[in-house]
C-alpha cells in the first residue's frame, strides 16, 4: 500500500521539514502497510482506508534532552477527528498509534483501543492495545 505524502496544508513549511518529509516517506509507507496488515488480520478493513489519506499537521519536534529532531504527523478523519499519529526519530526509531475503538472480533473479553507500531523501518512490530471489555 502506498500512502500519500504528509499534507502540511496551509502551514508555513521550511526546507528542513520538507526534506525530512521526503526522506521519511518510505518509512511512513512501511508503517502504513504494517498497520493495514494488522487491521485486515482482525477484519477492520473499513478502518484501513483512513491510512491511505494524507497525514496532516507535519512538524519537527525537538527533544529537549539531546536536541534531536523527530518528525511528527497525524491521521485525521474527514471531520478533523484525530485517528492516530506517527513519530519518527532522527535515530530511525519510530512509534505510531492508530485508533480502532471497537470490540475484539474473536474474543469478547477484550475491547481494542488501538493498534501500535514501533521499531525501525527495517523491523516494524505491531500489536493491538486491548482493554478489558465491560460485561
Amino acid at each position: 500500500m502506498t500512502s500519500p505524502a504528509v499534507d502540511v496544508g496551509s502551514q508555513e513549511t521550511d526546507s528542513k521539514l520538507n526534506a525530512r518529509l521526503a526522506s521519511d516517506q518510505p518509512t511512513i509507507e512501511k508503517i502504513c502497510a504494517a498497520l493495514v496488515a494488522q487491521l485486515k488480520k482482525y477484519g477492520f478493513d473499513n478502518k484501513a482506508d483512513a491510512l491511505a489519506q494524507p497525514m496532516v499537521n507535519g512538524e519537527l519536534r525537538k527533544d529537549p534532552y539531546d536536541g534531536a529532531e523527530s518528525l511528527y504527523a497525524e491521521w485525521r478523519s474527514a471531520n478533523g477527528d484525530l485517528l492516530g499519529h506517527v513519530m519518527i526519530h532522527d535515530s530511525g526509531q519510530l512509534y505510531a498509534e492508530f485508533d480502532i475503538v471497537a470490540p475484539h472480533p474473536t474474543d469478547k473479553r477484550w475491547f481494542i483501543e488501538s493498534i501500535t507500531a514501533w521499531g525501525s523501518a527495517e523491523a516494524i512490530k505491531t500489536e493491538l492495545q486491548n482493554l478489558a471489555a465491560l460485561t
